[in-house]
């Protein structure tokens, strides 16, 4: 009796050759879609930066506006208040422009012919920074007294020798000169009350 003898085969069995082309196949078709699902993530990120990047041209666009439109109303601003100084600085002007014109309308007996020529004379002086508050004319128009207030004494003096100067004609002259600091004037403005006779 023979012993069973155990075969042991030492060659390696060799793969179908059909089954290594269908796991080569099936590994670049899992490759593909990984590269496919890969593209359409990165896609559609980009399409959502690209999103993004246009909503903040638009909010620069809007704000670039807005800012043109503010700095528009700024200079708007800026002019309306510069306007709005003129116009104070020539208010006091304007008021004793129209006490002057009372003063000739309420004129004694209604004889202006006394006021005439000294205010004829007194229309072409203009001195900046200086307003009348009164203007009296009396004597039959040989006495003028002028009242009024100035920035600073050194328009007062200017103004009165215009004021001189141009009554020279009439043969009337202011020979007094009153100055003092005005009432009410603001901390560190030199603003004077004059009266000129």
């Amino acid at each position: 009796m023979r012993a069973p003898v155990a075969h042991i085969n030492l060659l390696q069995r060799t793969a179908d050759a059909h089954t290594t082309a269908w796991i080569l196949l099936a590994l670049v078709a899992a490759t593909i879609a990984g590269v496919v699902y890969h593209g359409r993530n990165v896609r559609s990120q980009a399409q959502a930066d690209m999103r993004r990047a246009d909503e903040l041209a638009r909010q620069v666009k809007d704000l670039q506006v807005r800012l043109a439109s503010r700095q528009g109303d700024q200079s708007k601003s800026a002019m309306a208040l510069s306007l709005r100084k003129e116009i104070d600085a020539l208010e006091p002007q304007a008021q004793a422009t129209q006490a002057l014109v009372d003063a000739v309308r309420n004129a004694e007996g209604g004889r202006t012919e006394e006021f005439s020529r000294p205010l004829v004379a007194m229309t072409g002086l203009n001195e900046p920074g200086l307003w009348l508050t009164a203007l009296t004319v009396t004597a039959g128009g040989k006495r003028l007294e002028l009242q009024g207030q100035a920035g600073n004494g050194a328009a007062v003096l200017r103004f009165a020798r215009r004021v001189n100067a141009s009554l020279q004609p009439l043969t009337l002259r202011l020979d007094s000169l009153e100055m003092q600091p005005a009432e009410g004037a603001a901390p560190g403005r030199s603003t004077v009350s004059f009266r000129m006779h």
